[in-house]
Order: C-alpha cells, then structure tokens, then sequence
C-alpha cells in the first residue's frame, strides 16, 4: 500500500477540498493518506467520510512552524488527539500569527500603493480553491502581484516582518502531551546532505520523534541518509509529496502534487502513528 503522508487542501494553501484529495489519492492507487494543513485541522470533518467512503486510511495530521535556533522549521504532527486544548491553542497562535503578518504586510504596502486599503482588505475573501493566502491572493486580484506565488513571496519578504512561533522545544512537548508524534518535514528544505546528522542529532534532543525522510525534493543520497539515521536513533520515518493542488507545484525545481512519490507503507516507520 502507497502512503502519501503530507498534502495540502484549500483549508490552508490548497486547492482541493478534503473531498478532492481523498479522490485524487484513490486514483492514483495511495490506500494511506495524511492532511497536514498549515496550522488547521479544519479540512477533517469532511476528510473523514470521504476517506471512509473510499477505503482510504486517515492518519490525523497538521503542520506547525516551529522556531529553532533563530529558523522557522516546520513540524508535522501526526496521530494526536484533536480535542486537545494545548494543541489547538498552538494551532490557533499560529495561525493568528500568519493573519497578523499578513495584514501587517498590506498596511506597509499601502503606504506606497494608492490602490490597497486596509477597508478593501478588510472585506476581501480570498477565492475559494486558487491556493495562497489572503494577503497575495488579494495583492493579486487589485493588480499588484503578477505572479500568485514569487511576488506573494517577495512582497512579504520586503514589507512583512519576522513571525514569531513557540520554539520547537515546547511545540513537540505539546504535540507529545495530545497523544501525538512529531516529525521533522522536509529537512531538505532546510540542510545540505554534510549537515543534516549533525542538525538531525540537535532535533531529537528537541523533541523530534520522526522524519520526513522520503520527499520530491530530497535525492536518492539524502533520502538514505535520513533513513538511516532514523533506523540508528529509533524515529519515525514518514513521507510526503507536499501537494497543494493547483498551487506551489514547483518546488526548488522539482514537481510536489499528491502521489509523485510511489513510497509503499512497508519503507517506513509509522509506529505510533498508524
């Protein structure tokens, strides 16, 4: 059985809806499947039925930012429970945090661009399934950002500000206290191949208790190299293709939609996670 343990709907950056992914990962032949939303668990009341209706299996899933040593790094919680207090209060700081940079964002901008207010930003709605954010989606639509993602990105690098996440101590604790499991994503992402044992080794002192060792991004070289580290240390080791639909397929250059990766259930570690 294929497992694709890290897809993206339009309940955060997304273009499918729960529905979507659940049918999108039955055609493609995935019998295992996780949503990790940015910061929202809002896609599983629907995910569930559809997966059930599918024969699919569901792993619960969100992915936090985290800081570490000064780096915003992204953990994929997986298996907790979703009632739990602590855990939606961090879920709700984050996602607060992207709100609040985002409209931090527009208020410098209009200060140079006499066709932003904050009123129309106020009142505008993102458009259902285009993927993105509120703040570039709407840059986008009053002709500001040409392009939905690059100048999104540029934009924010240039009138944003630093977004201050719980440091990946506490975010793990959290995550270990509601039953689940945290699992370092795409660490290729973050490290070349000659620093990522000695970043790895850090992270489990952190709290760490996985991988996302197998990712489009990630060469034949670095993915066994995660591998083994995870084998020699006893973590987790998961995958995931970062689908988001129709939006940021291109990733560094390489292609991330759901089930580019064909990773069967039996190349990972998923003890306590499914």
């Amino acid at each position: 059985m294929y497992a694709d343990m890290h897809i993206h709907t339009y309940f955060s950056d997304g273009t499918h809806t729960p529905e979507e992914v659940a049918e999108v990962a039955k055609g493609k032949g995935i019998g295992l499947i996780s949503v990790c939303d940015h910061n929202s668990i809002e896609a599983y009341d629907r995910l569930k039925p559809a997966c059930r209706a599918l024969g699919l299996t569901l792993v619960q899933g969100v992915e936090l930012n985290a800081e570490w040593n000064g780096k915003d790094l992204h953990v994929l919680a997986y298996n907790f429970d979703p009632t739990n207090k602590n855990l939606l209060a961090l879920v709700d700081r984050n996602h607060g945090e992207f709100e609040r940079e985002g409209l931090h964002m527009i208020k410098n901008m209009a200060k140079e661009y006499p066709d932003i207010s904050i009123a129309s930003y106020d009142k505008y709605e993102k458009p259902v399934g285009r993927g993105g954010w509120k703040s570039i989606n709407y840059l986008y639509d009053i002709g500001i950002s040409k392009d939905l993602l690059e100048d999104g990105m540029r934009f924010h690098q240039q009138y944003g500000w630093a977004m201050k996440f719980e440091s990946i101590e506490d975010a793990c604790a959290i995550i270990r206290s509601a039953g689940g499991v945290p699992v370092l994503a795409h660490p290729g992402m973050y490290w070349k191949e000659d620093e990522l044992a000695d970043k790895l080794e850090q992270l489990v002192s952190a709290g760490i208790g996985g991988v996302e060792c197998y990712y489009p991004v990630h060469n034949e070289s670095f993915t066994a190299k995660c591998v083994e580290f995870c084998k020699t240390h006893a973590l987790c080791v998961t995958c995931g293709c970062d689908g988001h639909g129709e939006f940021a397929q291109n990733v560094r250059g390489v292609f991330c939609d759901i089930g580019v990766l064909t990773i069967d259930v039996s190349l990972l570690n998923l003890e306590g996670i499914a």
